[in-house]
């Protein structure tokens, strides 16, 4: 037996999916005239011939290397321009150096004149000395031959002076 419950249960099954075929027709429909529709403009685009033109990109880069050639070029004669400038001024400190070196090698020999004349003060001390000495016992003779007395308590004095013992 069959209920009336499993009946109405298959109708409605029935009617859904009498309902899911017509939406797969409608889309199945859709497709179809989706797909003709692509056909026609691939058809249309094999027909299209498309042109390159490049003329427009050779005329911008023509300027842009036409502006690079001017901004080398000024380039060039600033770096000319110091270089001319470097070598002038490269020879004045040369110069510089030489008068450097000749002030440099001037004091050395300077330097060791008056080194040498110092080395020499010691025996001219002692020139000195011996001169002073000798000026000395001639003032002292002259006086002593003219003052007789103060000799002979000269002569007493250094007696005393060498019989005294040294203390220290």
């Amino acid at each position: 037996m069959i209920r009336e419950s499993d009946i109405k249960t298959k109708a409605m099954g029935y009617k859904k999916l009498d309902e899911v075929m017509e939406l797969l027709t409608d889309e199945l429909d859709g497709f179809n005239k989706s797909i003709i529709r692509l056909e026609r403009l691939t058809q249309n685009m094999e027909n299209i011939t498309i042109k390159p033109d490049i003329s427009e990109i050779e005329d911008m880069l023509k300027t842009y290397l036409n502006s690079e050639k001017a901004n080398n070029s000024r380039l060039d004669e600033f770096v000319r321009g110091i270089t001319e400038q470097i070598s002038k001024v490269r020879l004045i400190p040369r110069v510089q150096v030489w008068i450097l070196y000749s002030i440099w090698i001037t004091s050395l020999i300077i330097i060791g004149y008056l080194a040498f004349k110092v080395s020499g003060i010691d025996e001219m001390k002692e020139k000195a000395f011996a001169k002073g000495e000798q000026e000395v016992i001639s003032n002292l003779k002259g006086y002593f031959d003219q003052n007789p007395e103060h000799y002979q308590s000269y002569q007493k004095w250094i007696k005393e002076k060498d019989s005294v013992p040294i203390q220290k």
